[in-house]
């Protein structure tokens, strides 16, 4: 079931505005530091629609729709209408032009207000697949896959 819908021009150009501010990073003021790349990895622009998924509850999965912002060599940077807890498990649905759907999932690892009503969530990348890594088969997925459970989260 999806939530909610996404005005992408204006997601665009709040993507834009963020690169700006990711272009300076300066750390002269406390409101740009607040932008200030700290990631270990280079980041490299990627720019998707995509369906973000995650469990609130019991195992019940819920859709919201967002847009990538870039990606690294182990995580990746969305744009969604929700705020996420820190370790919040969550998949990521992505269907590039002539290419297959593809599925990333993992754990939010920062999450900050970027403006308009969205936030940007910073997820480290535990899977990758070209099916659901955890959406088809919540249970199963709890079951196998370690970081899925509160103890495998490291929070």
């Amino acid at each position: 079931m999806l939530r909610d819908t996404v005005d992408y021009q204006a997601l665009d150009t709040l993507l834009d505005e963020l690169d700006t501010r990711a272009r300076r990073q300066t750390t002269k003021s406390k409101e740009d530091s607040y932008w200030v790349c700290h990631r270990k990895h280079p980041r490299h622009p990627f720019r998707s629609r995509c369906t973000i998924r995650f469990m609130p509850s019991g195992g019940v999965v819920v859709a919201t729709t967002g847009r990538t912002r870039n990606l690294c060599r182990n995580g990746i940077a969305v744009l969604v209408r929700r705020m996420f807890a820190l370790g919040e498990p969550v998949e990521i649905e992505v269907t590039l032009p002539e290419r297959s759907r593809m599925y990333m999932g993992g754990l939010a690892r920062f999450c900050r207000y970027a403006g308009r009503g969205y936030y940007e969530i910073g997820i480290e990348l535990k899977a990758t697949a070209s099916t659901p890594i955890f959406s088809g088969n919540p249970m199963l997925a709890i079951r196998a896959l370690d970081w899925l459970s509160p103890e495998g989260r490291g929070f």
